[in-house]
């Protein structure tokens, strides 16, 4: 099999190129940082892979097999012996109206390959977009698509925590406001999963008042969000909430054994609650308490043998909380060390998609082989 990932720093862009150029190169899959931009990094990716699908987003740290990068990128490329056939879709005008480039992206795809469904065990999308648009509704219109039936993954695009301006890629285009969407039809079989290592409490509460558009929650159980928020940790009032409480005890929204967070970020007008993705009002959510992230993650791993019997190479959708949570408890390298006998590469976002839009959480893509019936 022939997955190639390289890595490097901000000055090593012609040598990543060169240690992931091999023959039949059906996909180019890319991850850089924001100051990669002015190097003309997709022309560059364009010259390498003229006949190659390309696709990428701008990061904050990115992940691979050689380690972990801080600034600089990271590269995959597939062959013919893993993707038989793939199409890219791209369009603008992400923070405007999301909603409509969705749209847009699904009717490029179809115009592609007719309207019918196409069959999940054989195709994989793969969706990066603008982090500073509400891409919850790109998700929410990717997975209502009759046809779409395959699973679609990907991340949001970041920046260094400006939160100013972050950057897609597809084919020679760059854009700070734009989606692309890759379709991928797999020779070899593959595997989604999702790893979030927050356990609910007993704590909930029901989300009475919401603006979704603005991912702000004002009310929990018909009181004011902040006020609800900081009974639940234990608080005297809203105004003793810090930053450090969104990290380490977000909300979530449980269903059965699975966990989805809901991180907020910040107190609004001393009432609401601003969140990192939409919820809407009539949703039960429940406190969180921060679990052992290394040890999710292993379990993830070994879950994935129940699915393939051999990885060949993997991709990585990493929440930059996470990422500050890594830094924080000194586990950047163990965290990478888990991956590092596969080819892999991936990147920390503003956001991650594995069917819907998710916080504080790992997406993962993952390609290799099955048992023989």
């Amino acid at each position: 099999m022939s997955v190639k990932v390289a890595s490097g720093s901000q000055n090593d862009l012609q040598r990543v190129i060169a240690e992931v150029t091999q023959d039949d190169v059906k996909v180019v899959i890319y991850f850089f940082s924001p100051q990669l931009e002015a190097s003309q990094i997709q022309s560059r990716f364009t010259s390498a892979f003229p006949k190659a699908a390309r696709l990428g987003a701008s990061m904050i740290g990115g992940w691979s097999t050689a380690g972990p990068v801080d600034q600089g990128l990271v590269a995959m490329t597939l062959t013919g012996e893993e993707v038989e056939d793939v199409v890219v879709a791209f369009r603008e005008g992400a923070k405007k109206d999301p909603t409509a480039v969705a749209r847009g992206l699904v009717s490029d795809v179809c115009s592609r390959w007719g309207d019918r469904q196409l069959d999940p065990e054989h195709y994989v999308g793969i969706v990066l977009f603008d982090g500073l648009c509400l891409g919850e509704k790109i998700v929410q219109v990717l997975s209502a698509e009759k046809n779409f039936v395959f699973p679609i993954i990907g991340g949001a695009a970041a920046d260094d925590l400006a939160f100013s301006r972050t950057l897609v890629v597809a084919g020679d285009k760059i854009s700070a406001d734009g989606a692309v969407l890759a379709v991928l039809k797999m020779r070899l079989p593959f595997f989604c999963d999702h790893y979030v290592h927050f356990k609910p409490t007993a704590k909930t509460s029901i989300v009475t008042q919401s603006e979704p558009d603005k991912r702000i929650v004002w009310s929990l159980d018909g009181r004011d969000a902040a006020e609800r928020y900081a009974q639940m940790l234990g608080l005297a009032s809203a105004k003793a909430i810090q930053s450090s409480h969104f990290s380490r005890n977000p909300l979530g929204v449980v269903i059965g054994e699975t966990v989805y967070a809901r991180s907020p970020n910040a107190v609004i007008d001393g009432k609401g609650l601003q969140f990192y993705c939409s919820i809407e009002a009539g949703t039960r959510v429940s406190l969180l308490e921060k679990g052992d992230l290394l040890q999710n993650t292993r379990q993830g791993l070994a879950n994935t043998g129940q699915y393939l019997r051999k990885v060949h190479g993997a991709i990585l959708f990493n929440c930059v909380l996470r990422y500050l949570e890594m830094k924080e408890d000194r586990l950047i390298q163990p965290f990478n060390a888990l991956f590092q006998d596969i080819p892999f590469i991936g990147f920390n976002t503003f956001g991650e998609e594995l069917f819907t839009h998710h916080n504080q959480t790992l997406t993962a893509l993952f390609i290799g082989e099955k048992d023989e019936e």
